[in-house]
């Protein structure tokens, strides 16, 4: 389809998106920190100490502010230590605060300081705050107690002796995942392995509920897709004990080699599993959507982009040329909206992507279930979609953007191929409308464009915007609607 005049008028209004300012981009450039820290901390140079690298892992906004969290790598007295630092990034025309001498040395509860090139005010992390249970979690012994106590709650006539944790997955402040190996008492035969989950707020308790529910639902046991049994929920923890879910590797890994694959022109092998998968995942989401389980809330497109304004806004607060910047394309969703009406709700996953989906000697699993909701089908499928294009572009050469041979377009297309054929698949077991699928699918790939920006993703801004703009020029004009 050809881009129309308004589709260029969107297309040209998402300009301002296509590069971070350098105050931003900056400050996740490799090696900007650790020698900042290098300069300006007088302690980093004593004798027998040395800073042997600062990486800046997480820098997002949250609301008017750009909070920073920063792991640095010492090594003193020929030992190794590391150091979690946190602080804000002052956007321009913040007043810098005024001069402090810190109540601690470097490493130290206490230790503070600014430094003024980058424009960071930093202090050391004593602990994360919106995880209180994570030290017990990552401690064998205390660890231990805690599944133990899971284990009782559930009914297993088990004694735990020993678990050895594994962090699998840490996101700072807002969850982790830990896989135990464990041992009984006499050997006896207990759950192995065990996974533990602790969330901030209340996202364990929302995939708990959705676990039982689907726990007790013909799903769980019609072999079209493998669940995590839930074993118990320990509310003052806020921790969520479950069972495995067998994995061999996640479908994102999966497509991204074959992609990878695709993008040079190499073997096909990869991309006919793929294609394989897609569909076998397809057919498992539509088991999801059919369970009849009922859980959680119920999800909305309005709510989704009420989300969408408040991140735009809130850029727009440090960055004001991009206020307006995705105003055309929001009015082109809102009019799809209009004349397309939502779906029926149905059991749904909600942050339904290629990392949720567990591969295993050609089956499928389900996992991460801390958003599940009642929604329309379109929710699940256009993220899927969404984020299986992210993954996709990913891997296709930043080089050869430019190239004008085609190479482009045509790997572009392969992922519309793909994606279409995700959608056909699950139309062969329940009916979506085609408009609402869109719909959700664009604005999940504004949202990801969004996120490129308040986590100064920078490496990601171009083929997110690229997308972005491929779904304006190919999707936006839908006008058929497809049942089962």
């Amino acid at each position: 389809m050809s881009e129309t005049l308004v589709d260029r008028d969107i297309v040209a209004a998402l300009e301002p998106f296509a590069e971070l300012p350098e105050w931003l981009a900056d400050v996740m450039a490799p090696g900007r920190v650790a020698d900042a820290l290098r300069r300006e901390v007088p302690e980093l140079g004593r004798p027998g100490v040395e800073l042997t690298g600062a990486e800046v892992d997480r820098l997002r906004a949250k609301g008017a502010e750009w909070l920073v969290h920063c792991r640095v790598a010492l090594v003193e007295g020929g030992r190794p230590r590391d150091v979690v630092l946190v602080g804000r990034l002052l956007p321009p025309g913040t007043p810098p605060p005024e001069p402090q001498s810190p109540d601690a040395s470097f490493g130290q509860p206490g230790w503070h300081h600014y430094l003024a090139d980058l424009r960071l005010l930093l202090e050391v992390e004593e602990a994360d705050p919106g995880l209180p249970a994570l030290p017990s979690l990552v401690d064998a012994e205390r660890a231990a107690e805690v599944l133990q106590q899971g284990l009782r709650t559930a009914g297993h006539d088990v004694e735990v002796t020993e678990c050895v944790p594994d962090v699998v997955r840490y996101k700072p402040g807002s969850r982790c995942t830990i896989v135990y190996r464990m041992r009984y008492r006499d050997g006896a035969p207990g759950p192995d392995p065990l996974v533990a989950k602790t969330h901030q707020g209340d996202k364990g308790a929302t995939a708990w509920d959705a676990m039982r529910a689907l726990w007790e639902s013909p799903v769980a046991t019609d072999g079209t897709v493998t669940l995590a049994e839930p074993i118990a929920y320990l509310p003052e923890e806020r921790v969520l004990v479950q069972g495995p879910v067998p994995e061999e590797r996640t479908l994102k890994d999966l497509a991204r080699d074959a992609l990878i694959q695709a993008a040079g022109g190499g073997r096909t092998d990869a991309l006919d599993e793929l294609r394989e998968m897609l569909d076998r995942t397809a057919v498992a989401l539509a088991a999801l959507h059919g369970s009849g389980a009922r859980y959680g809330r119920d999800a909305t497109w309005d709510e989704e982009l009420a989300e969408v304004r408040g991140v735009v806004a809130r850029l727009a607060v440090s960055v004001p040329p991009i206020g307006t910047a995705a105003d055309p394309l929001l009015r082109r969703l809102e009019e799809l909206h209009a004349v397309s009406p939502a779906d029926p709700l149905v059991s749904a996953h909600h942050d339904f992507r290629p990392a949720q989906v567990l591969l295993h000697d050609g089956r499928i699993g389900f996992i991460d279930f801390d958003g599940a909701c009642r929604a329309e089908p379109a929710l699940d499928l256009g993220r899927f979609r969404a984020k299986l294009r992210d993954i996709g572009i990913s891997a296709f050469p930043m080089s050869s953007y430019g190239a004008g041979d085609g190479a482009l377009d045509r790997y572009l297309a392969l992922l519309d191929e793909l994606c279409d054929d995700f959608l056909a698949a699950y139309l062969r077991r329940a009916p979506v409308t085609a408009e609402r699928v869109v719909l959700w699918e664009t604005t999940d790939l504004l949202t990801a464009l969004l996120h490129a920006w308040t986590k100064v993703r920078t490496a990601r801004v171009t083929p997110r915007l690229t997308l972005l703009r491929h779904a304006v020029g190919t999707s936006l004009g839908v006008t058929s609607t497809a049942e089962g």
